[in-house]
């Protein structure tokens, strides 16, 4: 009986650590709320963040990739500063892994269209635009995986980070624009007509995500452990 208590004990604090993880995960650069808007854009119930780069000075896209190319599906998000200095939180969804191929990563089909750009300081929202209105090669295009490029996303670029992860950004928003043509060539920083090279990057920080487990699945895990307890009671009698 004793082996049981143990074990339900140890397990019974697992649900709450990892929702108090979920709820505050291992980043520097976005709030709890922050992290809840994220998750809500996402819409796969609640997830857990877990910070795979961070930028330090000096940094330049090889630091990038060295940390994230193969890593799966990530936000990347960071501090963008346009020429009238002022600051905003924005970023990207990727759905698959980042890479230093030197191409695209294109969907043709609109299902595979899942990536969307963010700015959380404004609250705004830009999925990849789907096959509609005669613009179906525009959407395709879901980020550039280049050996000497930041987090960069769409054709435009929609938005891209340089080389030095810091000056000489620009943020063109086309694949992921709105279809029926209302935003094209808008900056996801102000929704101002952009201005190439304009953008100065700060603090970035790219997140691995996983899902939470529903409540019910740390119920089944604690029957089992319970049942297995209690078999190996049985036997040492």
């Amino acid at each position: 009986m004793q082996a049981y208590s143990r074990y339900a004990a140890v397990l019974l604090t697992i649900p709450l650590a990892v929702m108090a993880t979920a709820a505050h995960a291992a980043t520097s650069l976005l709030s709890a709320a922050e992290q809840k808007q994220l998750a809500t854009w996402l819409g796969e119930g609640e997830i857990k963040l877990n910070t795979i780069y961070a930028k330090s000075a000096g940094d330049t896209a090889a630091n990038f990739h060295a940390a994230v190319d193969g890593k799966g599906r990530t936000f990347s998000v960071m501090e963008a500063t346009n020429k009238a200095g002022q600051t905003w939180l924005v970023g990207g969804y990727n759905p698959v892994s980042w890479s230093s191929s030197g191409q695209y990563n294109r969907n043709m089909g609109s299902s595979g269209r899942t990536a969307f750009l963010f700015n959380l300081s404004s609250s705004s929202l830009h999925r990849q635009m789907p096959r509609a209105g005669g613009m179906e090669e525009v959407g395709s295009y879901q980020t550039y995986n280049g050996k000497n490029y930041g987090p960069t996303f769409g054709w435009g670029h929609d938005l891209f980070v340089p080389y030095d992860l810091t000056k000489g950004g620009h943020s063109f928003l086309y694949s992921y624009a709105d279809p029926n043509g209302g935003n094209f060539n808008i900056s996801l920083l102000d929704g101002s007509p952009s201005e190439s090279r304009s953008i100065t990057f700060g603090r970035i920080e790219v997140y691995s995500i996983g899902v939470v487990p529903e409540p019910a699945s740390y119920l089944m895990l604690l029957g089992g452990v319970g049942l297995l307890a209690w078999r190996r009671r049985s036997a040492g009698k």
